[in-house]
């Protein structure tokens, strides 16, 4: 190893005793083993300090570049002349995602996302301070001389001018690698709207930046997955889970063999990365010369510019389209990148229930889609993208697996006929931060290589709670993975079909497609797979077990936020002392800090405008609930129609009030609502461009919520001959606006309280849900079926 590396055997024992996350050995006959495959993944994340370079290694070559040479394996240490190749082609071996960050990366990064980002994003957003993180983080790796240039100028910092040159210099900087690698992003500008306090704070950003010891750009997004709440549409899939459904996918090819990669809707890139790696290396762990042909696409231009740079910054190729529509759609937004060895995605769920027609537009080989939810559009999309020998990793909600629905049943009918499910997987419960929906892996397989029966595998009792998530760890991973092996290996005509059989402790039965008949073509596990009996409860095991774990994260998650509300501004007294911030700010007119746009009227928007078919979601005051935006998106209207009606569009942080109506209170708009239309029923206020220095959405939006704002403008709406409250009234309430760090402190206070009250219900539906199961494990009858 330290021959490869080109250190000294001492050396490799500092790093074997120091570092964590070293490779570990394996004995055989009394001898210790690496694998190659470890060593080189390890060696490949770190780059060889400058004074340590050899004639020929520029800047940013790694060990495992030079190992790699050392070893003859094919690969030369990259020139500096071909870092950015033509077609933006990857500049190192594909690397896998990272499980697990260290301790200490994990301790960093929570720091750079608490208190940090208010300080350095003034009136910007989370995801502009996070724009931050990421681009150092893709220039550590992609240009560490650049980095360190910049970190040096961030030491010597004065004021906040020298702060803003730096952050545009930070965004350029970015673009401009990107540029040569072939993609065009808008780094720079995104930059250009943070506000950091002081000079200080920037650079306290930039040096916890260069302490990150590894690739942590998935440790990065859960934390603003957890900061910013994305919601149910834009959460990231986990890690452990993109591995498992990338092996599972890969394995009727073998090491190195599947040739390209597609993801329809990519998030963070992740199995497009995790493909790659797999596909990069041969059955030896050493590069096959090439790697495959992979093709993405993305929904939504932030999400497009994370993937991006996470995709560079792993070794992949960025071949990602930003496609505005879904990929099923006619017209020039169809995918036109031929068929695929592998498909992997996560797409969005569709978990209300579908209308009762099928809908008429599309050719569907399977059936037509319900009204209202693409569950089985994607479904049918990745099938027609599989080349003939090809698998397809999807994850889908439970519902969609039994839904009694005709359309979904038709659908599942047919894929079963055909013989294209070859295996689906019960997930545990929390596993993604942005949705508590239950869901399952479906692997499919093309119809010309038909499989007759499916397996059917039980997971939901794996994984560790770490706060409110669960995540499966490596080992849970590989018990899944073998006990995948173990049953297709078996998989031959003398299959003990519906035999409920144990692989690792993990439930699982075959099903062949009598029995899937006979269940309505039922593709949710839990029909299937006989529940293990034992003395600790029988039937209701699960459900108990369930409930508790439930109980026991909604519990922590309680504690942490109550610790988190102890340290909030104002809070932690318990209102010992009465705080004065903002009680004797100057007051000016709601109207004169604030844009105040009505709905559209009733003829450019009204049922006749509305479809079921559409795609952008229209906001009426019963989605009004709870001060937010439900995500029921049940009234919706089509492409063309939002685009004649843009002026009536939602931004991040818009605050909507009933117009007409019962008014109650106003809501803030979340960046998954972003493009949402007004219906003519409500009314939106944005902060002013030219105030957006001095004033805080959310305060504005926590003051309009007190019940003497509530009370106010129903009694102007009451004023009127058909009760509305109107833009002029709206504008003359009078607000007090203390300094941008008084409101601030009042919206971190109030916010911390809104949290405490969801944790406080999540805990009190885990209560009685913990009871209802504790009730049936004591009471039912020991004979019941």
């Amino acid at each position: 190893m330290a021959e490869l590396a080109g250190v000294s055997r001492p050396t490799v024992t500092a790093w074997e005793r120091k570092e964590t996350g070293f490779p570990s050995p394996r004995r055989s006959n009394g001898q210790d083993y690496f694998r190659w495959s470890e060593i080189m993944n390890w060696l490949s994340r770190r780059n060889v300090p400058p004074a340590r370079l050899v004639d020929g290694e520029p800047l940013g070559t790694t060990y495992g570049d030079r190992a790699r040479t050392r070893a003859g394996a094919g690969r030369i240490a990259v020139a500096a002349s071909d870092r950015h190749p033509d077609g933006g082609a990857s500049y190192r071996v594909p690397l896998g995602t990272v499980d697990e960050p260290h301790s200490e990366s994990r301790r960093i990064v929570t720091d750079l996302m608490g208190g940090l980002v208010d300080r350095v994003r003034g009136a910007a957003s989370v995801l502009d301070y996070m724009n931050l993180l990421l681009c150092l983080h893709y220039l550590r790796g992609a240009d560490p001389t650049a980095f360190e240039a910049l970190a040096a100028r961030s030491r010597g910092l004065r004021n906040l001018d020298e702060a803003a040159k730096l952050l545009r210099d930070i965004g350029g900087a970015a673009d401009e690698d990107m540029r040569g690698r072939g993609v065009h992003s808008s780094m720079q500008e995104a930059l250009g709207h943070l506000e950091p306090r002081t000079a200080r704070d920037l650079r306290n950003v930039l040096d916890g930046m260069g302490r990150l010891a590894e690739n942590v750009f998935g440790l990065i997004l859960d934390e603003y997955e957890r900061q910013a709440a994305l919601g149910g549409g834009e959460f990231f899939t986990p890690r452990s889970v993109v591995r498992l459904m990338t092996q599972l996918t890969c394995a009727a090819f073998g090491p190195g063999d599947p040739e390209s990669v597609y993801d329809p809707y990519a998030r963070d890139g992740g199995f497009l990365i995790e493909a790659s790696a797999f596909c990069a290396l041969g059955e030896d762990g050493l590069p096959r010369g090439k790697t495959p042909r992979t093709y993405g696409e993305a929904r939504r231009s932030d999400t497009w510019r994370l993937a991006t740079m996470n995709l560079l910054l792993h070794g992949v190729s960025p071949s990602l389209d930003l496609k505005r529509t879904v990929p099923w759609h006619d017209g020039l937004e169809r995918t036109s990148q031929g068929t695929f060895d592998i498909v992997l995605t996560n797409p969005p769920f569709n978990m209300s229930d579908p209308g009762r027609g099928e809908r008429p537009q599309g050719e569907w080989a399977y059936g037509a889609p319900p009204v209202d939810n693409d569950n089985f559009a994607w479904v049918q999309h990745c099938l027609a993208k599989l080349s003939k020998r090809g698998r397809a990793g999807i994850i889908m909600p439970n519902k969609a697996g039994n839904s009694a629905h005709r359309a979904d049943r038709t659908i599942r009918g047919n894929l079963v006929e055909r013989g294209c499910v070859e295996c689906v997987i019960a997930l545990p419960a929390q596993l993604f931060t942005g949705t508590a929906v239950p869901v399952s892996v479906w692997i499919l397989r093309h119809p010309d290589d038909q499989w007759d029966r499916t397996l059917f595998l039980d997971a939901r009792h794996m994984g560790e709670k770490k706060g409110s998530r669960r995540v499966l760890s490596a080992m849970d991973v590989e018990s899944l993975l073998t006990a995948y092996r173990a049953h297709r290996s078996m998989g031959g005509d003398d299959s003990p079909f519906g035999a409920t059989l144990t692989e690792g402790r993990i439930p699982s039965a075959w099903a062949s497609r009598e029995e899937l008949r006979r269940s309505n073509y039922s593709l949710n596990p839990l029909d299937h797979i006989e529940r293990r009996r034992d003395d600790v409860g029988g039937d209701h095991k699960y459900e108990l077990v369930s409930a508790w774990e439930r109980l026991n994260a909604t519990e922590e998650h309680l504690r942490a936020v109550q610790d988190a509300v102890a340290r909030a501004p104002f809070t932690g007294d318990r209102g010992e002392t009465l705080p004065r911030a903002g009680r004797s700010a100057p007051r000016v007119d709601l109207g004169s800090v604030c844009e105040i746009q009505a709905g559209p009227s009733y003829s450019k928007l009204g049922k006749k405008q509305r479809t079921p078919d559409g795609r952008i979601p229209v906001v009426f005051p019963r989605h009004l609930k709870d001060s937010r935006v439900s995500d029921d998106g049940d009234e919706r209207v089509t492409d063309e129609t939002a685009r004649q009606l843009r002026t009536f569009e939602l931004r991040d942080k818009d605050i909507v009030c009933v117009r007409s109506g019962a008014i109650t209170r106003p809501a803030l708009v979340r960046q998954q609502q972003i493009g949402w239309l007004l219906s003519p029923n409500v009314i939106r206020l944005r902060v002013t461009e030219r105030h957006a220095s001095q004033v805080l959405p959310e305060y504005l939006f926590h003051y309009l919520c007190l019940d003497e704002s509530v009370t106010w403008m129903r009694d102007r709406a009451a004023a009127t001959a058909a009760p509305s409250l109107r833009s002029e009234s709206l504008g003359s309430l009078q607000v007090p606006l203390p300094t941008l760090a008084e409101q601030r402190e009042i919206v971190a206070a109030l916010d911390s309280l809104d949290e405490l009250d969801r944790a406080h219900r999540a805990a009190a539906v885990s209560a009685r849900g913990t009871r209802t199961a504790l009730a049936s494990a004591l009471l039912s009858p020991p004979d019941r079926p």
